[in-house]
């Protein structure tokens, strides 16, 4: 028996998240189990994508209508996970890159961008929400509740474009400051920043691909279901696995923080992120002038 096209695409979904799932978790054991990192929202999406994925192919083969709106909502929420994955990320390096400023101008980008990233984690959520009642709405049996669902989904997508472009922002805003400053900024936070700046046109086509999806209407193209399966797979699947190998290649090269403020070297020694280069007493036993002074 020959399987649809959706059906090997959503194969192809499942090779591909399982052994994702399984390094994101590692990845999270390592850094931690901390939602402001980034990586624990690769485990949830993982899942996400999992469990649609074996509905969609489920539904093709049943012909059912409850599965396939099942997969449509899991596979709808594919945006967000991502972009709370890079928020995640986005704090650490903010952490560690904007903690050492002193004058006004600085203080007050680092204050907006922290203001910023907190907010976006929630408005995040409410717009998953948005997606995932508007989804189950847009793809229901119900007509009536067809528009309102478009509305929700819209609103939803909204939100999104608008939080990922205060991400750019704030994104180029560190990438311009860490090369005016390499040799203050560690290497973890240079290849974690490295990924996020990498995975920035990704999930830019990807949001594209949603936008098409949702306001597009004089077009079949990008719909779920009868939609056109290349297109899926090269400005929605691709674009996702991308950005996620990015993101756990940037988890297993950079190394853990061991505590608030401290993270540990590629030497398993910890150093302090709020301390500069340290510091001797002159009164100091074993400082060189008090060895000069031993001598005299």
């Amino acid at each position: 028996m020959t399987l649809p096209e959706t059906s090997r695409l959503a194969i192809a979904e499942l090779v591909f998240y399982l052994p994702a799932f399984i390094l994101s978790v590692i990845i999270v054991i390592r850094h931690g189990f901390n939602r402001q990192l980034g990586w624990i929202f690769l485990s949830i999406l993982a899942i996400l994508r999992l469990i649609g994925n074996s509905e969609e192919i489920a539904a093709n083969q049943k012909s059912s209508n409850s599965l396939f709106i099942a997969a449509a909502v899991l596979n709808g929420l594919g945006l967000g996970p991502l972009l709370l994955a890079m928020v995640g990320l986005l704090k650490r390096i903010h952490q560690a890159v904007l903690q050492d400023q002193v004058n006004n101008k600085e203080s007050l980008l680092h204050r907006t961008s922290a203001g910023f990233l907190n907010w976006a984690r929630l408005l995040l959520l409410v717009a998953l929400i948005l997606a995932a009642v508007g989804n189950v709405k847009l793809y229901g049996s119900d007509q009536s509740e067809h528009s309102q669902g478009e509305t929700l989904a819209r609103a939803g997508t909204i939100i999104i474009l608008g939080l990922f472009l205060g991400l750019v922002v704030i994104t180029a805003a560190l990438a311009a400051h860490t090369f005016l400053r390499q040799s203050r900024v560690k290497v973890g936070e240079r290849r974690i920043l490295s990924a996020v700046v990498a995975s920035t046109p990704f999930i830019a086509v990807r949001l594209i691909y949603s936008l098409l999806r949702y306001f597009d209407t004089s077009s079949s193209i990008f719909t779920l279901r009868g939609g056109n399966i290349f297109v899926r797979a090269f400005m929605s699947v691709l674009e996702e696995w991308i950005t996620v190998i990015l993101y756990l290649a940037a988890g297993l090269l950079a190394p853990p923080t061991a505590s608030d403020g401290v993270e540990a070297s590629e030497t398993g020694k910890a150093y302090d992120l709020n301390k500069s280069e340290p510091t001797y007493d002159p009164g100091r036993r074993g400082h060189p002038s008090r060895q000069i002074q031993a001598v005299a």
